[in-house]
């Protein structure tokens, strides 16, 4: 009867063992060669379009993209334009700059939200045991909102030339001024980034009390 049971034993063990290398022989035979994941150009890139894709399942992530700057550049342009330099258009040619730099950058530390969401979904962990280039999932989150600095800055432009303002410097100045603002707010992504990566929850990104 013992040496049943040794034998009952033994045949679990050696079906066990069986099981685990073929498993074993499974994962070696599908798993990508060494250098076979995407390159940086190509992981950053399918992350730039993850993070576009995220506005159509959330559009109210263009809010503060189509919204705000309009009610910003309005705002600005005719409650106060006329009270401190007497004409709204004469206002404009003063306060665009501004109005356009405070709107972008204003837009940056929603970057930080959500890399800090993906990271407490655990969509960082799946990320990180991808064959793929280690900085893509940030690079890539950062250039997808810097598309949105894009389609934010246009609008404010857009609504200053629907009412008046004529840049003095040409298309190649406004092209050269919105190139250095996206620019300096892709740098300034990535100080929002070390918040995002570093507190525990989003809320605490935008100075709100930890959940």
């Amino acid at each position: 009867m013992g040496g049943g049971r040794l034998r009952s034993s033994a045949g679990r063990g050696m079906s066990a063992a069986g099981q685990d290398a073929r498993l074993v022989a499974a994962v070696v035979r599908d798993a990508p060669p060494p250098g076979a994941g995407a390159g940086p150009v190509a992981a950053t890139l399918t992350f730039t379009w993850r993070a576009l894709l995220k506005i159509r399942h959330v559009p109210e992530q263009l809010l503060d993209a189509t919204l705000f700057p309009i009610l910003f550049t309005l705002l600005f342009t005719y409650v106060f334009g006329g009270a401190m330099v007497g004409s709204p258009e004469a206002y404009l040619a003063y306060a665009l700059p501004g109005i356009l730099a405070q709107t972008v950058v204003f837009m940056t530390m929603y970057t930080a939200v959500t890399v800090n969401t993906d990271i407490g979904r655990g969509a960082f962990d799946r990320f990180r045991a991808q064959p793929i280039w280690r900085p893509a999932p940030l690079v890539g989150a950062l250039l997808g909102d810097t598309l949105r600095y894009g389609l934010a800055a246009a609008l404010v432009l857009g609504v200053a030339a629907a009412i008046g303002y004529r840049p003095p410097g040409g298309l190649a100045g406004v092209a050269g001024a919105v190139a250095l603002l996206l620019a300096f707010c892709f740098a300034l992504s990535w100080l929002w980034l070390i918040a995002g990566l570093t507190v525990r929850t989003p809320a605490a990104v935008m100075g709100g009390p930890p959940r």
